[in-house]
């Protein structure tokens, strides 16, 4: 296996080029993100964790389709990143956005029907990742999905064995997944 690079980001204090690629991805993000969201198949009453939502770009493409009393919670610990998400998502009385470490913050177990990082874990300390996807796997109910979208660059991103592994340990079951050179979508179900 490669030895992959881990560099601890300031989310902050982003760079102009981090500030600048989440406008990019507010303008394109439909062209991003439709797609992979539609994947979900989200029925509109779901209760949704976006894990690591950042400026919640992704986050208004799945509110487009929890119409039927669903409701999406944003979570990043991050304070700049929750306060672009806030003003991103104001018009979405169905949206919460928390700042904080999902495994401290007051959110019940068992409570979400999906959750979904895109981008995320790759970014969390190596020696802090089994803690983290352990408390998310937690936060979601048995039988449910938790959908993951990952770099897999040994320059910047992490080994698809080591997603698989790590939400494995966390009780859940791979069902599906697309692999290249430089990304890894995977579908996993929390075992019963």
């Amino acid at each position: 296996m490669k030895d992959y690079a881990y560099k601890q980001p300031d989310f902050d204090n982003p760079s102009f080029l981090f500030r600048l690629e989440d406008k990019l991805k507010g303008f394109l993000g439909g062209l991003l993100y439709k797609t992979y969201i539609k994947d979900f198949a989200l029925k509109g009453d779901e209760r949704v964790l976006d894990f690591g939502c950042g400026g919640a770009v992704e986050s208004r493409f799945v509110l487009a389709y929890l119409k039927n009393g669903g409701q999406l919670t944003c979570v990043d610990t991050s304070r700049y990143w929750i306060q672009k998400a806030k003003k991103r998502l104001k018009k979405y009385a169905n949206a919460d956005c928390i700042a904080g470490d999902i495994r401290k913050l007051e959110i019940r177990d068992e409570f979400f029907d999906m959750i979904f990082t895109i981008h995320v874990i790759h970014d969390i300390p190596p020696g802090e990742r089994q803690s983290i996807v352990d408390a998310l796997v937690r936060k979601l109910k048995p039988g449910c999905a938790f959908f993951i979208w990952e770099p897999t660059k040994a320059s910047h991103g992490m080994a698809a064995e080591e997603i698989r592994t790590l939400l494995s340990e966390a009780g859940c079951e791979e069902r599906t997944r697309m692999e290249t050179k430089s990304f890894y979508k995977g579908k996993f179900l929390k075992k019963s």
